[in-house]
């Protein structure tokens, strides 16, 4: 035994020796020598040398090796003192990240670095200031999003006098005032058009109030009325006949290209399929990658949408066979190909995957859209798909004779002058004073 427990000092020793410090550490651990009288000075210069590497890391600008070292020194409970210059200095370069990212409107970056440093156990005086000035900034953009903009300019200035001069938080402070100027006359126009059932102004109205505040919840109640009364009876989804045999034998599919913007793959069926993209393959979303000819499966029910799994998927890293998707989930099919689930207008039912891994799809398309009743293509982040300097949005429509447009302005169908409302036909060109688009069949 004593022999065994000498080896392994030497053994430790030399691993110090040569920089394998994991190793060093793992061999000094060893119940056979744990309690052997060298280890404790074993471990005093283990944790000084994570520290003198980690101050080399720091000096190489290499902040999060140099991080990884202290905490490891630290963790040995015998180097805090040697460790605590470096500490300082770790610390006050994540403060001035953090208030680089405020200075930047970088509210998530900052708020990153801010956590970072608290779970790393540093508590600074200028980081609390810092952390206090961006809570109320976050929670003046909360208010401001909902629409209560006394309340968000009060959250703004106490940020203001928290973090100094910032010209980010002006600039939001300034968009305070101007919205709270604006705002009411705003929206006692809504609420009127509102009671009227001016549907039509509802619709306008309602962006302009969602332009300021994405997430006043009366504007998009309001929005999601008006929609409804403006829309024809939407067509129901594909369902078996009187005698139980299915009307369709696969979900209608078109693709949707725009000008200036790409081209969508819209399907139209509420369960689609997922698979590599094969010759003859049967799949409503063939994809160019490693994954098996039918992989997964996705559904849009009562729930909301659920992906099952056919072969292994991981929904935000997490393997499963069956999830139902919040907005933001990313969905991983075998090793690497990643798509990520987005609702993007509130109170739609149609959804948006992003193709967020670098594959694509046989025809080169930007996403793929999965319509409802309705897509919206317009300005606002809250679009199905999002059209720079587009004013007011159009909207495609499902109706019991096929798709259908809705436009506030004079549109041409295959060359043909439409107003407000209008039927397309399977293939159809469509342009404006600042769009146009064209929609293809998808075999």
């Amino acid at each position: 035994m004593f022999g065994f427990a000498w080896m392994t000092l030497r053994q430790a020793q030399e691993a110090l020796r040569t920089g394998r410090l994991d190793e060093a550490l793992r061999l000094l651990e060893l119940p056979a020598v744990r309690n052997h009288r060298k280890v404790s000075s074993l471990l005093l210069d283990l944790g000084r040398v994570h520290v003198e590497r980690g101050e080399r890391h720091f000096q190489n600008e290499d902040a999060e090796a140099a991080w990884a070292d202290l905490m490891a020194a630290e963790k040995l409970g015998t180097t805090v003192r040697a460790g605590d210059r470096l500490r300082q200095s770790l610390a006050a370069l994540g403060v001035t990240e953090a208030r680089a990212a405020l200075q930047a409107g970088n509210l998530s970056g900052a708020e990153e670095v801010v956590t970072r440093l608290r779970q790393r156990n540093v508590h600074a005086p200028e980081l609390g200031v810092l952390e206090e000035g961006l809570r109320d900034w976050l929670r003046a953009r909360e208010l401001a999003a909902r629409g209560d903009f006394s309340l968000a300019t009060e959250a703004a200035s106490q940020a203001g006098r928290l973090l100094g001069v910032n010209v980010r938080l002006e600039g939001f402070r300034a968009d305070l005032a101007r919205h709270q100027a604006t705002f009411p006359d705003l929206l006692m126009r809504l609420h009127d058009a509102g009671r009227r059932e001016a549907w039509q102004a509802v619709v306008e109205l309602s962006e302009q109030v969602l332009a300021a505040a994405p997430q006043h919840a009366e504007a998009r109640a309001l929005r999601n009325r008006a929609w409804r009364a403006l829309e024809p009876v939407t067509a129901p989804h594909p369902g078996p006949d009187e005698n139980g045999v299915p009307t369709e034998t696969a979900p209608p599919r078109f693709f949707l290209w725009i000008d200036g913007v790409g081209g969508y793959l819209v399907c139209l069926g509420n369960r689609l399929t997922f698979g590599q993209a094969l010759p003859g393959a049967r799949v409503d979303v063939p994809i160019v990658a490693d994954v098996s000819r039918l992989h997964a499966t996705l559904a849009r029910d009562a729930e909301g949408y659920v992906v099952e799994a056919v072969r292994p998927i991981l929904v935000n890293g997490v393997a499963v066979t069956r999830a139902l998707l919040q907005p933001g989930d990313r969905v991983t099919l075998g090793s690497s190909c990643q798509f990520q689930f987005l609702l993007p207008v509130p109170g739609s039912g149609s959804a948006r995957l992003d193709l967020v891994s670098g594959h694509r799809l046989p025809t080169s398309v930007e996403g793929v859209l999965l319509m409802a009743e309705t897509l919206v293509l317009g300005g606002s982040p809250q679009s199905h798909v999002v059209i720079p300097d587009r004013d007011k949005p159009l909207v495609l429509f499902r109706h019991r004779d096929g798709l259908g447009l809705r436009a506030s302005a004079t549109m041409l169908v295959n060359g043909m002058k439409c107003n407000g409302r209008t039927m397309l036909p399977p293939d159809a060109s469509v342009s404006g004073d600042d769009i146009s688009f064209a929609i293809e069949s998808a075999t």
